[in-house]
């Protein structure tokens, strides 16, 4: 049976421990660490935590945002992304889950949404990078041990949108220490997240699971937004897909406890594990 997970922040306005706990009520005891770089936890408060709300690390949400790009076209930099995700990949080892987020581009500067148009035209051109950057990714993740997942992005980054292709060269580098992390709530954004789910499935191997109206990335519970459920749960089905499902929900800890208290684990493993 696949796993259920959920986020694990740490640096932010979050208490992780009585975060982890309200979830591990609810019968979550898988977590991916997720953690502010500004203000980052020692690896002995990271695994503290764990321990103390009774879960375990299955992965690690890599660094990213503005100050990363592995399809840049200056190769210094794409050698500096490669030496920061090694350094991840150690990390993601000592806690326990091999397995790394990462993203295939920066952020846009101040965020910018680009039309589908821009951003199908920067996609061809940063492909061929990403290509040679996920295949020198794959030789790290193979002398780690670690395995690298690829995630999918909204239009505020310049490659990444399209899950199908992302899917098809992720495949294409033809190793299991690059695979792919579908993000329901930014393929709900960019296009057809359940057609997504079913064309990108063979390269899938885990899952950041949330939702949202279509326009905002804000993170919701599965339900509280604008996804057909039913019919995620149907291609899952279809599929197969045994990836873990991780909410990548940023509800406080009081809302989260609430839902707890009101069946969240019957209602999540009825959509997520069909």
């Amino acid at each position: 049976m696949p796993d259920l997970a959920v986020v694990a922040p740490f640096g932010f306005s979050f208490e992780p421990v009585r975060l982890l706990r309200a979830y591990a009520a609810a019968g979550i005891t898988t977590a991916q660490f997720y953690r502010n770089e500004q203000n980052p936890p020692t690896l002995a408060q990271a695994l503290g935590a764990a321990e103390a709300a009774g879960v375990r690390y299955d992965s690690i949400h890599g660094v990213f945002g503005f100050h990363l790009d592995p399809s840049s076209d200056d190769p210094a930099h794409v050698a500096h992304c490669l030496k920061v995700y090694e350094s991840e990949g150690r990390l993601a080892s000592e806690l326990g889950g091999p397995m790394v987020v990462v993203h295939p581009s920066a952020w846009n500067p101040g965020m910018r949404v680009m039309p589908r148009e821009e951003v199908e035209a920067t996609s061809k051109v940063r492909w061929p990078r990403c290509d040679e950057f996920m295949r020198r990714l794959a030789e790290v993740g193979e002398r780690l041990g670690v395995t690298y997942l690829i995630e999918n992005q909204p239009f505020n980054c310049p490659l990444g949108h399209d899950c199908a292709e992302m899917a098809r060269r992720v495949l294409a580098v033809q190793s299991p220490r690059v695979r792919m992390c579908l993000d329901t709530g930014h393929a709900h954004i960019t296009g057809d997240v359940i057609q997504s789910l079913r064309e990108a499935a063979p390269a899938i191997d885990y899952l950041h699971v949330h939702d949202n109206d279509g326009v905002q990335d804000d993170h919701r519970m599965p339900g509280d937004g604008t996804i057909d459920w039913r019919a995620f749960a149907g291609v899952l089905r279809e599929t197969g897909l045994k990836a873990p499902r991780m909410l990548e929900v940023f509800y406080s800890e009081a809302k989260v406890e609430e839902l707890v208290g009101t069946g969240l684990e019957q209602t999540l493993r009825a959509g997520l594990v069909p």
